[in-house]
């Protein structure tokens, strides 16, 4: 037996338990449902990474139409603008290109490189050769001579090829970007060459999920 005010007393308990335990219970729901459209935001669509060069320069080009005596610097700023997801590199590799003929290359990353999200990774390539062979012809060599005559400015392309795979995906996506470069060839005891900071294009990639 209990009097009105005890039996009134258990009844708004029993109310206030019945009524936290719906509220802690949808907060958890809330809180579930947020984390996974932000997972699935985060990482269910791959933003493609980003290139540009911010500078290069070149000291030494001589083109024949069988090689090219060449030194050459260049400074690749690549761009991870996913927000949730890192990149693990299995390659990268840059060919140079003069007159659409490739003459050279060198690799910028080799296996098991990391690069968080939302980060940007500079790669400062330096190569030459007194004669790397490359299948220029006749048509590289005039397009030579014209260029040299045309102050010493060279279209120089630089080329990278290469696979990535993004956190959580299981697929190794092919990267490809062009870089079409103006180089003024630095004369000897002269100052340095401004270099004009030249954004690259990315190839659109058909493989699913990249």
């Amino acid at each position: 037996m209990c009097y009105e005010s005890e039996c009134c007393g258990g009844r708004g308990s029993y109310r206030y338990r019945r009524f936290a335990l719906g509220f802690w219970f949808g907060l958890a729901i809330l809180a579930a449902i947020t984390v996974t459209v932000v997972l699935a935001v985060g990482y269910g669509r791959v933003s493609r990474l980003s290139v540009a060069v911010d500078d290069a320069s070149l000291t030494r080009f001589t083109v024949t139409a069988t090689s090219v005596a060449y030194n050459l610097t260049v400074a690749l700023v690549v761009r991870n603008p996913n927000w949730a997801m890192g990149v693990t590199y299995r390659s990268l590799e840059a060919a140079y290109l003069f007159n659409g003929k490739r003459f050279d290359s060198v690799t910028v990353v080799s296996s098991g490189y990391e690069q968080a999200a939302r980060k940007t990774a500079v790669f400062r390539l330096s190569s030459g050769s007194d004669a790397a062979q490359a299948a220029l012809g006749s048509a590289g060599e005039k397009e030579y001579r014209k260029e040299s005559d045309n102050g010493g400015v060279f279209d120089v392309e630089v080329d990278l090829s290469g696979e990535v795979k993004y956190a959580l995906h299981s697929t190794w996506c092919r990267v490809e970007a062009r870089c079409p470069l103006k180089l003024q060839l630095a004369a000897s005891g002269a100052g340095s060459v401004v270099f004009q900071k030249t954004t690259c294009d990315m190839l659109r990639s058909s493989q699913g999920g990249c």
